[in-house]
This record gives structure tokens, sequence and C-alpha cells, in this order.
């Protein structure tokens, strides 16, 4: 029987009911085993009663166990025992189930699979039905494909998949946001009202506000915390005047409802302190009022009616909806308006239509009713929400609040129109998958107990509570109760906690927990609360990430809240206010430490300072449980004044010079220099040093006698005294601009943690958070920002903080480890590039000289980062004497990933250039045969060969060593060769041509029509004969290459070096042209060739289609002596145009060289005889090795893994690295087997170029090649 989708809907609105749901198994799911009469199942009865249904045999061969549950609580709130309950019977029957959990009221439908796997527990996806008030779309729709798909194991996991759901949100939401940032519908909002210029300023920070707090909306509303008439059209036109959903000219939507709801509903409490309720502002004097409802013009319906609409819905405080209008004022330093919100009765319009004061966003963004483009409202009602966040193991089939972060992370990815990149790359922003989250949460949260001296437990039971969510049998209560209150007391930090997942996953883990270790007897509310305001802290550099981290911690505490009665608007229906979380989640710029702390010691230096710091640190705890907008306020404004009364002292007692003071300064030193005259002369007396004994009792000497000046030491202590005297005496006449101490209290004290907007130059954990100690875990996901990204006046501040500046993962992981407790962890998932680039060294030095925990190769989890990564958790303590690292490599397989055997610590230490490599059976065996050996020779001569004027300046002990050399010798490259980069033109279109024979050549003829009709467009260039030609390609086929080449470079001359695009080559030249390199003179090659003769010659610029052992260049640099004139003269200078000349020296030889792109094999070829590039990094042998052994060397599969390994895992294989290579200096026959390869590799590559054989037949004879020297490289290294 086959099902159609309203069936399939009725099914899903009803309750349920167990004989339907039999017949839907026979007849949907196929069930060929289905029991007369249900087996019960043995569970606990305060659990409720459980059946086993039948089964299903799957077409691909999976048993899927059909199981009913008869839950004693609601199943619209999961709880850590619920997926507990099938796991004993499932675990030993069937490889998945599907399983409905019935209360009565509602049903829920999952899907178990993972039951076999003792390591983990199964997983769980679940649809939630019996509300016949929803459509379920998601479900109807996926079991009507499921029903066409056929019911097999895949098909199932694809019908419950979360991931599938969340990411078509997405993408229909971001389509959203780029129609709501167009032009077309022309949102605005005021800003500055004294200029019309700003409205469409930040509108991307403004919109994903909006969606947010919608998406907030949107998750209360599933606990009837807000009213669903105020979405309905129908409503909505009732109530409204002339409401027209579809209108882009009218924003009254926005205006008098959700502005309402936002700011004078959900941020404003029901009945205030002062006993007010709700209303609207209709005084003047509550122009600043921003809680009180406004807008009663555009309503149909009385004021009191309007109240009485929103009346049922609580007061949640917090902050989230506050409204963000600053009037003029509303601070003490604040001299105008700043409207972010627009939340105003003042409807006056600016000259070009603009509302001035208020925010307008058009219906038809919220109600357009349009399948591709629906608005807002439109988009949400498509889809089911659920208000408790998913976990990798129990997820049900709707959006969860952690939505909120990857909505956040895939808005970050929108057009930044001034840097020309996506913000998300700017801000080095992506969302970290939970599976990873969850991984560090754990492995932190145990490192962390573990680490508790007091606390009687071991890795093993951890493992019994984390993995199989039991108290270990060998705890007892006294156990339990250490535990909970170990991790009642626990500090975490995220320092770019983005929109929350850590600081999220922390709180989830905790609380589960302390669950199970309470068996289930804690206030969820309450201890939620607990963990956010004792435990866990956030820090970002966005705002708006602050926001949307706030938000999801709200969420989590809202669903907690069950005793919901409408009845009681005194108790706020129940509901409690939710907390202030300025002070646990701030905007700040993580790296940077406050000035304050170089001056540690001048808090204490003045007590009143000290008290007044004090003051202020208190009224910010006090503010994370105020409530109500007066008290909100009150303790704002105490704040603010308490930091003005700071400043205030300091200024007063730092900018005016006090006479007093001085005048008591100046008199002690005139008292101590009277008394140091006593002092003057030198008293000298004899004395004796005792005796020295030795272990036995034997004197080794008599007493020792020396003579002594007994008046010297009373001498340096008083001029020790009259010194600091001085220099408080010079520091108190210089007063009169606030520098060094006072300026750094300045810094802090200007810092408004209640500014939703701002953004801090500094982090400071006691000013922000008021916790005077460190962390106890620092966990991440750090921003991968590369140097060449970091803006430099952000660099300079990184150099004065960390003594460098480096990649932001770098300069995060120095400043996690300062924010560490001793013992503390500090956890990161960073790019895993740091494990072998010279650039990273600091970084590993570092983390090699803590205890490593363990090291997980997590591949690239991403969906956006274009790196892999590495997960990397250290202990803030020496690392131990033998200490073993825990290594994990999960690039094939996340969940499961392979475990090597621990590997001492110290290894890595002792491998060249400290790197850090996965301990597979042939890394050990490349480390025990060279570790040590490359090493030493590292260490010995890397600061002599690391650059082209190094290895010159110590030539002759080079050649030295390189006579020494004998067969079997291991020797580095950079010992063995010379070279480096080439010429940099910095304009190839003047000096590069390619060759008509090659395939370049083509490409060129081309594009140049294109270039050039580009050019007239863009630059408005006038070709006055092209006239006469119907378009640019007839022009241009009408011309000679050298009229061609002239044109072009006359226009680059007359209109830019970039006007084609930069490093455009449009000259093309007859091979016949080409220098005889072989026939030219030292003179020529140095100083260039007569035009009267051919002066072009073969140009290496590198290959980017990665041709091995030979490439014949289809570049050509013409070597006139005008242009090596030009090139020579101007080497290195500034401005456009200038070009350099690297290792001329090296030009017209012979060598070796590579792509420098690493992919599975690295690319090295020879390098013929002619001028290379910047990019075709070459180097030259020194010795009598000849470059085709060096090219086969790094041809072969051995070297390649050794660079992935040892010397640099990233994308790109730099000279550097090259240099490092170890080299075997082989016998006179191992040379001749090596000859024979790349002779025939070389020969089969010539072939190819010369059109003599087909690219198939060269790739059979290069495969058998490469195979033949990778077991030659294999046995000459003894691997």
């Amino acid at each position: 029987m086959a099902y159609t989708a309203e069936q399939l809907r009725t099914i899903f609105q009803k309750k349920f009911n167990l004989n339907e749901w039999i017949r839907f198994l026979t007849n949907f799911i196929e069930a060929k085993t289905i029991r007369q009469v249900p087996e019960q199942l043995e569970l606990d009865p305060s659990e409720g009663k459980g059946y086993y249904l039948g089964q299903k045999t799957t077409t691909d061969n999976y048993e899927i166990g059909l199981f009913y549950i008869q839950t004693n609580s609601s199943v619209t709130n999961r709880r850590v025992g619920l997926r507990q309950i099938v796991k004993p019977y499932l675990r030993y029957l069937v490889d998945a189930a599907l399983v409905v959990f019935d209360d009565g009221s509602n049903w829920r439908l999952s899907f178990v699979c993972d039951i076999k796997d003792e390591r983990t527990s199964p997983k769980r996806y679940t649809f939630v039905f019996g509300d016949s008030g929803i459509y379920y779309n998601t479900a109807v729709r996926r079991f009507y494909d499921l029903q066409s798909k056929g019911v097999n194991f895949a098909n199932l996991k694809d019908t419950f998949s979360v991931e599938a759901l969340s990411k078509d949100f997405y993408t229909q939401l971001y389509s959203w946001y780029q129609w709501a940032l167009s032009d077309e519908v022309h949102v605005t909002f005021p800003n500055n009202p004294n200029t019309e210029k700003d409205d469409r300023e930040n509108m991307n920070v403004k919109l994903i506000r909006l969606i947010t707090r919608l998406l907030f909306v949107w998750f209360i509303k599933q606990k009837e915390l807000v009213p669903n008439k105020i979405f309905d059209i129908t409503y909505l036109k009732n109530i409204l005047v002339g409401f027209n959903p579809y209108s882009k000219d009218e924003g009254n939507y926005y205006n008098a409802i959700l502005q309402n709801l936002f700011f004078a509903t959900l941020n404003c409490a029901i009945i205030d302190e002062d006993g007010n309720q709700r209303q609207f502002a209709t005084a003047k004097s509550a122009r600043d009022t921003r809680n009180l409802y406004r807008y009663a013009e555009m309503f149909s319906i009385s004021e009191d009616d309007v109240v009485k609409l929103f009346a049922k819905v609580p007061f949640l405080n917090g902050g989230l909806f506050e409204c963000l209008d600053k009037p003029k004022g509303l601070y003490l330093k604040q001299e105008y308006d700043v409207l972010y919100d627009g939340f105003s009765r003042n409807g006056m319009r600016s000259p070009n239509g603009n509302l001035k004061y208020r925010a307008f966003i058009p219906n038809i963004l919220f109600f357009n009713d349009d399948e591709i483009r629906p608005g807002l409202i439109n988009l949400l009602n498509q889809y089911n929400f659920t208000i408790e966040e998913n976990s990798p193991t129990d997820a049900v089939v709707s959006l969860d609040p952690e939505l909120l972060g990857r909505v956040f992370e895939n808005l970050l990815a929108d057009f930044n129109e001034e840097t020309h990149e996506s913000a998300r790359k700017s801000t080095g922003s992506f969302y970290t998958p939970r599976e990873i989250v969850d991984y560090m949460v754990d492995e932190s949260i145990k490192n962390y107990l573990l680490g508790k001296n007091n606390l009687d437990i071991d890795a093993n039971s951890l493992n019994e509570l984390f993995v199989k969510k039991n108290i270990p049998t060998n705890w007892n209560t006294s156990t339990c109760n250490d535990v909970a209150d170990a991790l009642r007391n626990i500090k975490i930090l995220d320092p770019a906690c983005g929109s929350g997942a850590f600081p999220m996953g922390c709180l989830h883990q905790i609380v589960e927990l302390q669950e199970i270790l309470c068996k289930g007897k804690i206030d969820r509310y309450n201890l939620k609360l607990a963990i956010i305001e004792n435990c866990v802290y956030g820090v970002d550099i966005q705002p708006i990430a602050m926001l949307i981290c706030k938000l999801r911690f709200f969420i989590s505490l809202i669903c907690e809240q069950t005793n919901v009665d409408f009845n009681s608007p005194e108790t706020n229906f129940g509901i409690n206010t939710l907390p202030n979380l300025e002070t646990k989640f701030v905007a700040a710029n993580s790296l940077i430490s406050a000035d304050i702390r170089s001056y540690e010691n001048d808090w204490t230096a003045d007590e009143k300072l000290s008290q007044l710091k004090e003051e202020l640190l208190n009224i910010r705890n006090e503010h994370f449980l105020a409530k109500g907008r007066k008290a909100k306020r009150q303790s704002q404004r105490m704040d603010e004044a308490k930091r003005e009364e700071i400043m205030n002292y300091i200024v007063k007692h730092s900018t005016q010079p006090d006479p007093s003071v001085i005048s008591v300064l100046e008199n002690e030193v005139a008292r101590l220099r009277v008394n140091l005259k006593e002092y003057e002369k030198e008293v000298w007396v004899d004395k004796t040093h005792p005796a020295e004994v030795t272990l036995f009792g034997v004197v080794e000497s008599p007493d020792a006698i020396f003579r002594e000046d007994i008046n010297k030491k009373k001498r340096e202590e008083l001029n020790a005294q009259i010194c600091s005297l001085e220099n408080n005496i010079k520091k108190e006449k210089s007063k009169g601009e606030i520098v060094g101490f006072e300026a750094a209290v300045k810094q802090i004290t200007e810092w408004n943690p209640y500014d939703q907007n701002s953004v801090s130059t500094f982090f400071d954990p006691e000013w922000m958070f008021c916790l005077k100690g460190k962390f106890d875990i620092v966990i991440g996901n750090p921003p991968y920002i590369s140097t060449k990204g970091v803006k430099e006046e952000d660099k300079k501040c990184y150099e004065k903080e960390f003594g460098f500046s480096d990649d932001t993962y770098n300069l995060f992981t120095f400043r996690g480890h300062s924010l560490c407790k001793e013992g503390g962890s500090l956890s990161y998932i960073t790019p895993k590039t740091f494990w072998t680039t010279q650039t990273k060294r600091n970084m590993r030095d570092l983390i090699l000289s803590k205890r490593i925990d363990y090291i997980f190769d997590t591949a690239n989890p991403f969906e956006a980062v274009m790196v892999d990564t590495c997960i990397t958790q250290t202990t803030n303590l020496p690392m131990p004497e033998g200490h073993k690292v825990r290594f994990y490599d999960g690039t094939k397989d996340l969940a499961t990933p392979l475990q090597y055997t621990p590997i001492e610590q110290s290894v890595f230490i002792n491998t060249q250039n400290s790197v850090i490599f996965k301990p597979t059976d042939l890394n050990l065996r490349i480390y025990e045969l060279y570790g040590q050996k490359v090493k030493e020779l590292f260490d010995k001569w890397w600061d002599k060969i690391e650059t082209s004027k190094k290895i010159a300046k110590n030539q002759k002990e080079l050649e030295t060593y390189r006579a020494s050399l004998k067969p079997g010798d291991v020797a580095l490259l950079g010992c063995l060769t010379e070279g480096g980069q080439g010429l940099a033109t910095a304009n190839n279109g003047k000096y590069i041509a390619v060759r008509r024979s090659t395939k370049w050549a083509k490409n060129i003829i081309d594009s140049r029509p294109k270039k050039l009709a580009e050019a007239v467009k863009k630059k408005k260039v006038s070709v006055p004969k092209m006239a006469n030609f119907a378009n640019e390609k007839e022009f241009l086929d009408s011309l000679s290459e050298k009229e061609i080449a002239a044109l072009f470079d006359t226009l680059k001359e007359q209109y830019g070096r970039d006007i084609f695009g930069q490093g455009y080559i449009y000259k093309i030249i007859e091979d016949s042209e080409l220098a005889n390199v072989d026939e030219l003179t030292t003179e020529e090659k140095e100083n260039g060739i007569d035009t009267s003769k051919n002066y072009y010659v073969p140009y290496d610029k590198g290959d980017k289609d990665g041709n091995r052992w030979y490439l014949e260049t289809p570049f050509a640099i013409a070597w006139s002596k005008e242009n090596v004139q030009f090139l020579k003269t101007n080497s290195g200078k500034k401005g456009e145009g200038m070009p350099v000349v690297r290792n001329p020296q090296f030009y017209f030889r012979e060598g070796f060289c590579w792509i420098d792109v690493n992919s599975t094999y690295l690319k090295a070829r020879i390098k013929t005889n002619g001028v290379f590039d910047v990019l075709s990094m070459s180097l030259f042998t020194m010795t009598k090795l000849p470059d085709w052994y060096y090219v086969s060397l790094i041809n072969s599969e051995f070297i390649s893994l050794y660079v992935d390994n040892f010397i640099n895992n990233t994308s790109h294989f730099q000279i550097n690295d090259a240099r490092q290579l170890p080299i075997i200096i082989p016998s006179s026959h191992e040379l001749e087997i090596f000859k024979e390869i790349s002779e025939a590799s070389i020969a089969a590559k010539k072939a190819y170029f010369s059109s003599t054989i087909s690219i198939d037949f060269a790739g059979e004879e290069l495969i058998d090649k490469q195979s033949e020297l990778d077991k030659v490289v294999f046995k000459l290294y003894s691997i």
C-alpha cells in the first residue's frame, strides 16, 4: 500500500495508535516479522513499559529492530536515561532500531544506530509527532521520498538526517539575507540622525541581529511563550492599519509588531519594581524610555488591546532585546543620538526620503509569498524547531538552538565590499563541528578531574562515566560528591568563542555529568545558572558573535522552565528572568593584555585606588542577577560612576604636582645625605671565612683571613634610598599628562561592558570577568588568519605583547598558555602546519616544553577551511621525563580514529627542527635511522646554508666538507648545492614572450582580443585604426606580432602597467627568434645581447602543469642590452614596475628545480640553460653528483613522504625545505642505476614534447620508471 503525503501527515499529527502503527510497519516499512503479541522488555517500571514488535531485514543486509516504549515522562524533554532504555536489548540482537516513545500526548519516532559498537553510545535521530497544529513538512517529505526509494539502512539514515535539514535551511536563509541587504528592498537604520549618509551602514550586522532575535523568538515560541497569531497575515490585517504583507514601501509589521515585541515586551517587566505595567510611551519625557510601546497610530485596535495582545509574553531580561538606541546624554560622555535600532515615535524623514529616527524594513521581507524567495516568516514556518540542542548521539530532526551558531558562521561568509573577501575569511571564523567540540570538551574535563589530587579516580573510571554514562562501580557516594564539587568549581575560557560552540558544549557536558553523579536529583535550571555564572567564559572580537552566544545560553535556560502559569503575571508567569551576561561573554581582542598588567603593584600601592577597584568589581558581580530595567540601569550607572570616580582620582593625583609631597621627599633626601657623611670614610677590619669541612669531617684548610670595609654596606643602603626618593621627586614634578600606569588605568576604566556594539582593544579576565585567578581549561578553535592578513597596527601590538607577530593561531597558543593555571589544560583545534614548518618553530618549542596529553589528526572536518587540522591538548606543566603522548589519526575515519602506540614526547624534540610527526611504523623507522643523524647535521649546518648569502659566506668550509663525503654518508641538500629564487621582472608583459609552437600561444591569441576590449571599456582607451574593423579580434588579426607587441606596450605606458591585468603576457615569438644559448659570450650573458642579433633566451618561470623530469619552457625573455641594463640598475628599487634580480650568478646554468605546490608526489625536473624566474626556485650541484640524481630522489615516493612528515606538511615545498633534505652519497654502482632511470624518464618527456610519442605512451613509460625508482630509493635509504 502506497501512502499519500496527506495520509502521512495525518499519522504524524494524531496521537499514537499502536494498531495503526503496526499496519504502517507492515505496509510502509514492509517488515516481514511482526509479533502477534508484542514481547515485553525488561525495563525499570519507573521508566515505563517497552515492547519488541518485530524485525525488518533490509536489502542492504541490516537487521532493524522495531520497538514501542510507553514512557512515564514527556518525550518532548529528552534526558540521559531515555536513550538507555533499549540499549541493553539492541546491542545483542540488531544493527539498528526504529523505536516509538509515547507519553500519551506526543510521540517520538527514533532511528537508533551504531548499537553494536561497545566503545560508544548508540546514536539516535528523532522526529517528534502528535501535534495537530503542526504540518510536519520535513517528515512528510522525507518519508514520502523514502517510500519511493525503498526502506533500507542507508535510506533510513537519510530520512532521519539532521545535517541535510540544516543545510537546506541555511541555504534559504542566506538567500533571504542577500535579498535583505540589496538596494531593491532598501532596508534602513538611522544610526546618527544628524546625517542621512549612514542609513545603510553596517547593514550586515543589523540584519544578523534581526535574524537572531527573531530566531530566538521562534525557539521560545515552542514553549508557547509568544502568540502565534502575530505571525498570521489574516490576523494582522485585522489589527494593523492598511496592512499589506507584500508591500516594499510599508514597514508597519517590523515597527508595530516586532519592535514592540522585542523592546517593549520581552525587554519590559510585566509589572516593574514601581508597580507599573506595560504601557505606551506618551509623554515627551519618555523619549529615552526605550521599553515602552510605540506606534499606536499603526494599529486599528486600541492601546489597551495592543497591550493585551502581548500580555502573555514574559519578561526575559538579559539584554538580548534591549533597544540599542542611545539618546544624547544617556551615558555621561555621549554628545549626540546614536540610533542602532531605530525604535522611535518620531516619523520625520530626511531629504532623501529615509526615516530619520526610525528603522525601516518593508513588509515583503517578512511575508513574500514566493517559493524561490520566501519572506522570513514564511521561511521559518516551513521548518520544525526544537528548543533543546542536539548532540552527535541524540538529535531531533528539527532545527535546534545550535542553528544560531551555524547561521552566524554562514552569514559571515557574506562578501565584504571593503576588503573584497568574505567576512568569515577576514575574521578567521569557522564553525566547529559538534563532534569535535564534544570530544575536546570531554578530554579537557577528564584531564581537569585527573589533575585533582584529592579525587581518588583513574582514567578507566572516567571513561565509564563519560562514555557509558554510568557511575563507575568503584566510586562511592563521597567520590561522587567530590567530583561534583570539582565540576562546580571549574573555570573554562574560550578566547575566540565565536557563537559559543565550546562554552555551550562545556555547559551541556557538566550538566550531564552532574545529573549522572546526582542520579537525576538536580534542579537543572539552577544548575545551569550556576555553571554560567561561575564556570564558563567567552571572548570574541565580534560583538554580534557575543550576542548569538548569549542567545544560546538563554535558550538553554528557558528550556528548563516548565512551570509556566499564565494566571500569575506578578511572577512573570513563573518564568525566571534571564541573567545579565555582559561580564561572562565579552567582545574584546583576547590576544592583547590590559596595559595595567605591567603595573600590578600600583593597585596595592594606593589603598584608596585598590578600594575603588574592588567596589567596581562588586558592582559587576551584582549586575549578573539584576532584574528589571530600573535595577539594571541603576547598576550600569553605578558602574559608570565608579569608573569615572577611579579616573578622576587618578587624574587628580597624577596630573598635578603636589608641593607638599615634593617638600617631604626633598627633606628626607637632605636628612639621608647628612647621615651618609658619617659613613664616607672607609673602615677596614680583618675577618675570617669559616673553615671548610669535607663529607668525612676532614678540615680542607685553616680559617681564611680577609679585609672588609664595614661602612660600604651602609653607604650602599643610603645611596639606594636617596636614588629611590629622587626618582619619586622627579615623577611628582613631571606630572602633567596621563602616562604609564595612569594611562593603563584610563584604558580599563573607559571599557564599558554594557555597550553591545563596542569591542575592547584588550582582554583582562579580572577586569572583565571579576576573576582573579587563571583558568583550569582554555579551549577553542582560534582564528586561522595568516600573518599576511594581519593589519600593520595589529602586528605592532602583537610584537609588543609576544615579541613576534605570526599567524593568529600561533599567537592564540601563546596567549592560551598564559591564561592557564599551573596544571590547567590548553585544548585547541588548529591547522596542523605547525607540526613541521620553520615559521612555527617557536610554537612547537612552547608546546613541546609542556606536557602534551594527546594529538588528534582531524584532517579537514570543516566545510569551508582549506587546511588540514589537528587537536592538541597540553597541560601547563613541564614535560615529565619519559612522558608519552597519545596520538590519534582520524584522517580516514574521524569517528573511529586509529590510535598509535603512545610515543615518548622527547622523540619530537630530538628530530631536526623539533618537528611533530605521526608515529606510524614507517615514520618511526625513518626516525630510528635518520632522526639523530639528520638533527646533528641540521644543528651544525643550518645557520650556514639557510640563504644563498650564507652559503657564499661559508664557501670554504662547505668545500672542505663536500670533499670529505664518501658513499653511504648523509648530507643535507643545502650543503651540496647552491642557488635560490630567480628574476622578478615586475612587468612580464614588457619582457616575456611565448613561443608560437607551444599551447600557451593559442591561449594568448584567444585572450588578447578580450583583454583589449576590457581595456577600451574600462579605461576609455582610444585605438583609432580599430574603428575600421568589426571587432577587436579582426583588428588584431590584421597586425603582425611586432605591431601587436608595440600596441600593447604603448597602451601599458599610457594607461598603467596593469591595464590588461597584473602579469599578463601578450607577446608571441617564433622559435627561430631564440638565441643559441650555448654560443652566447660571458659579456652577453651578464649584460645583454645586441638587438641586431636574436636576443630572446629561454625563460623558466615555473610550471603550473607540474611536469616532472623535464620541461621545454614555452617562455622566453627579451635579454637585450637595454632590458638587462634596466633590470640590473633598478633591481630592488621601490615603485611600480621595479624589478628584483636575484642570484644572477646562476643564470645560464643547468641545474634542477621543482614546482612549489606539494601534492601526492613532489615534482622536480632538470632546469635547462637560460634565465629563471622567482617562481622557478632552482638549485645547482656543487659536487660531482649530477643534478639528475637530486631530481630522481626528489621525485621518489620516499622523499615526498619524508618532506610531508619531517620537513613541511603544507601544500608548498619551498627552497628552504629542499635544503633540509637528507641526501645519501651514492656509490658508483648506485649512481648508474639512477642514471638509467632518469635518462629514460627525461627521454620520455622530451619525446612527448616533440610529439614523437603520445601522452598515454609517455605516461605508461613514466609509471614503470616511477615504480622502479621508488624501489631503488627505499633500498638506498634502507627502508
